[in-house]
């Protein structure tokens, strides 16, 4: 393989940094307008700029998460007016937690509907709050890489990092997922320079990062006992104590939690105490045709393998060969210890939600995808010359399937799952069908002149703001505009979501598995199944 000078090899990994940078927000911001809002964004949208205003956690969902995501997304809300009505907690629940973490649906029905979002202006403008800061986690991947393996590697971690279909999937979104896993990387890359540089500079830095990424979500925590593993292991090997370090990265990040919660750090523990009292209430979840309400340990691992591009999956399985050979990158000796800094917090996060058997979407284990591109890279210093055409094949690879389900990028599945459009079979809820595709389904009515459908939608958006005329058909949440009617009714066209078709939340789980037997007329985004009764 011909190898650049180091100067030119420089230039070459900045501008395909620039480039995937660009290709990342293009791909992201063309299709974050095509969906609708999904499960989750409904009732976030919204809600940062009460707690900003108000610095008050006192009204529904305000504890769920903590507030980060929630600021950044709705800074273009502040340029508009809303419902003060909308704000209004409850006041014999507004210290309770149950009240406080349970989400309000309708209070983001009402702020979805409202004249300012029309066109979902307001809704696309704060998706794309989302989406730059994602582009922050794309500039410190690339930068991580490079200082490990050099300009090769950091190219191909920045391309690793562009066309991930998990990242777009939910860079594009107001939820805490990308904003968490942005910061989980960038504290702990802070975290190590500084153990590397021995800096209090550093040090002061890691603890924003991780003080920024508790304030993204409760599960970041995990980054505690991760940091205080490896300062230990670092101590070991380098004969330096560094806990004096570890111990001021706490602080700061104590202060900038703190700071956060405007001085306030009840809403936290109470988010903290809400979300463990969930957990322990059980989760409807679907898995290989199996229905459960405490999930399965092999979850999130089965996730990460039909959903993980498989190109990827092979360079991580390269690199971690090499790894445990303990083969060095020609012309440059990188030490094992400073890659355990790449597979520690990747490892943990997998085998937190192992364990814990509530989650139901591998968006829970996002945060270790950016730990494992980097690690990844490694494989264009440490391949042996004559091997190196595999790495480009296998980018290209991973770049084609990218391209390939743009814009679906929630429903992507890999070819060992059969693609996307067999995705529903193994996995359903967030992995493929978050009520993502409102916006499909009526430009596909109005294609087809299709003036009503049985619809049963798993989302909490509003069918109506679409233009969407249907008979309601048995949905978790969805409007029934004529309570009085019989629930099952006899429309042509029946549209229903992935979910509800395998019945995940209903408790007879069975009550659309006949539909199962019959060929839709089509998919809408992978997630909404569309039948025409009268064929």
């Amino acid at each position: 393989m011909l190898t650049l000078p180091e100067k030119w090899a420089g230039w070459l990994s900045r501008i395909t940094l620039l480039a995937c940078l660009a290709l990342f927000a293009g791909k992201a911001l063309t299709s974050l307008v095509q969906e609708s809002a999904t499960w989750d964004e409904t009732h976030y949208f919204g809600l940062g700029k009460y707690l900003l205003q108000s610095g008050r956690w006192d009204v529904r969902g305000s504890i769920l998460h903590p507030p980060l995501a929630f600021y950044v997304s709705a800074l273009p809300l502040f340029l508009s007016e809303s419902d003060p009505a909308l704000w209004q907690p409850d006041p014999g629940h507004a210290k309770d937690r149950t009240y406080r973490g349970t989400a309000d649906v309708g209070r983001g029905q009402a702020l979805l509907s409202g004249q300012a979002n029309l066109g979902d202006r307001l809704l696309t403008q704060s998706r794309s709050m989302m989406v730059l800061l994602a582009l922050l986690l794309g500039v410190f991947v690339f930068r991580w890489a490079k200082l490990l393996y050099g300009h090769y590697s950091a190219a191909a971690a920045a391309i690793l990092f562009a066309f991930s279909p998990n990242l777009l999937a939910h860079a594009r979104l107001i939820t805490p997922d990308i904003v968490v896993t942005t910061f989980s990387l960038i504290a702990m890359y802070l975290f190590w320079r500084m153990l590397k540089l021995d800096s209090r500079k550093h040090a002061v830095a890691a603890g924003v990062g991780l003080g920024l990424a508790l304030l993204s979500k409760f599960t970041a925590l995990l980054l505690l006992p991760a940091m205080l593993a490896l300062a230990c292991l670092w101590g070991l090997c380098r004969k330096r104590t560094p806990l004096a370090s570890y111990a001021m990265v706490l602080l700061v990040a104590f202060a900038v939690l703190l700071l956060g919660y405007q001085f306030q750090i009840e809403p936290y523990v109470a988010g903290i105490l809400y979300q463990r009292d969930h957990a322990l209430s059980g989760q409807s979840a679907f898995c290989l045709g199996q229905y459960s309400e405490n999930g399965w340990w092999y979850y999130l691992p089965l996730a990460f393998v039909l959903k993980t591009p498989i190109a990827l999956a092979a360079m991580l399985a390269a690199a971690l060969l090499l790894y445990l050979r303990r083969t060095p990158a020609p012309g440059q000796d990188v030490d094992r210890l400073d890659e355990f800094f790449l597979l520690l917090p990747a490892a943990t996060v997998v085998a937190f939600f192992t364990i814990e058997h509530q989650s139901v979407g591998l968006r829970y284990i996002l945060p270790a995808y950016p730990f494992l591109f980097v690690f990844a890279s490694r494989l264009l210093r440490a391949s042996h010359l004559g091997r190196r055409w595999a790495v480009p094949v296998a980018l290209a690879w991973y770049v084609g399937a990218s391209t390939w389900i743009h814009p679906h990028y929630l429903a992507y599945f890999n070819e060992l799952a059969g693609g996307p459009d067999r995705g529903y079979r193994y996995l359903v809820d967030s992995n493929l069908d978050w009520g993502q595709d409102l916006k499909g389904l009526a430009r596909f009515m109005r294609e087809r002149g299709i003036a009503k459908v049985g619809l049963s939608y798993f989302g909490s958006d509003s069918p109506e703001r679409y233009g969407i005329a249907y008979d309601w058909l048995p949905s978790m949440i969805l409007h029934n505009p004529a309570p009085g009617h019989s629930p099952i009714t006899p429309s042509r066209y029946l549209a229903i979501s992935a979910t509800n078709l395998q019945g995940v939340y209903f408790p007879n789980h069975a009550l659309f598995a006949s539909l199962q037997a019959r060929t839709p007329l089509t998919k809408i985004g992978y997630s909404i199944f569309v039948y025409d009764l009268g064929r």
